[in-house]
């Protein structure tokens, strides 16, 4: 990780952030990751994976997915030539897309493997059509063409957080108000609700009995950190 940032000018999410990432791949060892958004986390994912391969488990893989050719090009740079033979770098632009109602932003090409979890760390949520700040969709597409069950961590956006809670449940779409991160799973095409009779009252509920309001940000909000 410190080779990484050495040569990286990324902002980088919190060390608690790595640890909750790297504890949960040892803990449930994927064989497929993928995520939204390269950066530090990249490696930690991958370091987390070549330490199951030393106890016995297969060698598994990272797909991080990428908008930004900067931010890809800065990745390919970085990495060690351990972790090129696991990550994936993969540089897709983001369009507008859509789930029943409502409107995100999406990858155009995410390569079709057997995930079983997923990180979104930071992708870009704005609309490339209107600059409108939107929700990160990918995770809800993954899902629906998958059969096997998949667990995902995503980043502090309660917009995103927001959709997620309607679209799996409030079971499987659970808010940490320590972490700042939503823990979703195991979740497949099966969990995903549909929506018939839903009341999208503007309110984001917790696994602890705290309750938030979703507050719809002015164009000046500060750019995620890149993680």
């Amino acid at each position: 990780m410190l080779q990484y940032t050495h040569g990286s000018d990324v902002t980088g999410a919190s060390m608690s952030d790595f640890l909750t990432l790297y504890e949960h791949v040892r803990t449930h060892k994927p064989r497929e990751i993928l995520e939204f958004g390269t950066g530090v986390s990249s490696v930690v994912l991958a370091h987390a994976l070549l330490e199951n391969a030393t106890e016995g488990e297969p060698l598994g893989r990272v797909t991080s997915m990428e908008e930004d050719l900067y931010w890809h090009d800065k990745a390919a740079d970085n990495l060690s030539a351990e972790h090129k033979n696991i990550i994936d770098l993969v540089h897709s632009p983001k369009v507008d897309g859509f789930y029943k109602l409502f409107r995100g932003v999406r990858y155009t090409h995410i390569p079709e493997r057997p995930y079983d979890f997923v990180f979104s760390d930071g992708p870009e949520r704005h609309s490339p059509v209107n600059n409108d700040k939107l929700f990160d969709l990918d995770l809800i597409l993954i899902v629906l063409r998958s059969k096997r069950p998949i667990y995902a961590i995503v980043d502090n956006h309660y917009l995103t957080f927001y959709i997620l809670q309607k679209v799996f449940g409030i079971k499987n779409a659970r808010y940490s108000v320590s972490h700042r991160l939503m823990f979703v799973g195991p979740v497949n095409a099966d969990q995903a609700r549909h929506l018939r009779k839903e009341n999208f009252v503007p309110d984001l509920r917790l696994c602890s009995p705290t309750e938030l309001k979703l507050r719809m940000a002015l164009d000046e909000e500060e750019p995620p950190a890149r993680g």
